[in-house]
């Protein structure tokens, strides 16, 4: 069993030095070009040691899940309305035999797309993907004499009004199976935040856990997230370079999430 051991107190009977008060950081909204975050985003923590401990039973490709999930949650159908909103009766007959004359065409810089809608299983499956759970679904973080099991394609995601919640199942010696727990605020469609997140830097779970592994395990979370929207926008379509469509807001409710997605602006523009 990983073990995870908390630091000795000098003296007997003194109290265990108690965790820092939880602070709120807002991530700010990353740039279009990269999607890079700001200076108030989480410092990204030395990257623990890591083992794999089971290999993958099948390869899975984060773009390719992306693709799939686009086509169950009715994309095209949402990009043509957003795009021939003017022309409605033309689009109806251009439907069966020439679809891509609307559907799918190059946008222009800084033109938006639209929203797309997937619902919480499927944004679950992106995410856990977007973690890694295809080349490491299990694995056991070491730092120094600590050692925490990670279940990578257990990672179970809950999404309610305004709240994105990242559910990652671990395990040590000290505490045996837990979830920790990392809670993202969000826009919603009644308070839309654009690309804006907050979170707390310590995450919901055993002292034991998050006094040594906090800071990690948040990382996980954000970079997950944020590699699983930036995939949806980029495979939703493509600007006049070539290049891929980049997120622009994201909403959640209690049905999922909505991302609104866009060409890059004219001064960002990658051409491919």
């Amino acid at each position: 069993m990983a073990k995870s051991k908390r630091p000795v107190p000098g003296r007997k009977g003194r109290s265990p030095k108690r965790a820092p008060p939880r602070k709120s950081q807002r991530f700010p909204s990353p740039k279009s070009k990269r999607l890079e975050t700001g200076g108030s985003t989480p410092a990204k923590p030395a990257a623990p040691t890591r083992r794999n401990i089971d290999a993958p039973v099948e390869r899975q490709t984060l773009v390719d899940d992306a693709r799939k999930v686009l086509e169950r949650s009715g994309w095209r159908e949402a990009q043509q309305e957003q795009l021939a909103r003017a022309c409605r009766a033309l689009v109806a007959k251009l439907r069966e035999t020439c679809p891509e004359l609307v559907v799918g065409r190059p946008l222009k810089p800084s033109e938006v797309a639209g929203e797309i809608a997937v619902n919480p299983e499927d944004f679950r499956t992106i995410l856990t993907v977007a973690a890694g759970a295809a080349s490491a679904p299990r694995t056991v973080w070491s730092d120094s004499t600590n050692e925490l099991l990670v279940e990578i394609a257990k990672i179970a995601v809950k999404i309610e009004e305004g709240l994105v919640h990242v559910q990652i199942p671990v395990a040590c010696e000290e505490t045996g199976p837990r979830t920790i727990g990392v809670t993202f605020a969000t826009g919603s469609e009644a308070a839309p935040a654009g690309l804006v997140f907050a979170a707390n830097t310590v995450p919901e779970g055993p002292s034991e856990i998050v006094e040594i592994w906090g800071e990690a395990l948040v990382a996980v979370a954000w970079t997950s997230l944020l590699k699983t929207i930036t995939t949806l926008a980029d495979v939703a379509g493509s600007d006049h370079d070539g290049a891929g469509l980049v997120p622009a807001g994201l909403a959640a409710s209690g049905t999922g999430i909505k991302l609104l997605v866009m060409a890059r602006h004219e001064m960002d523009r990658v051409v491919k």
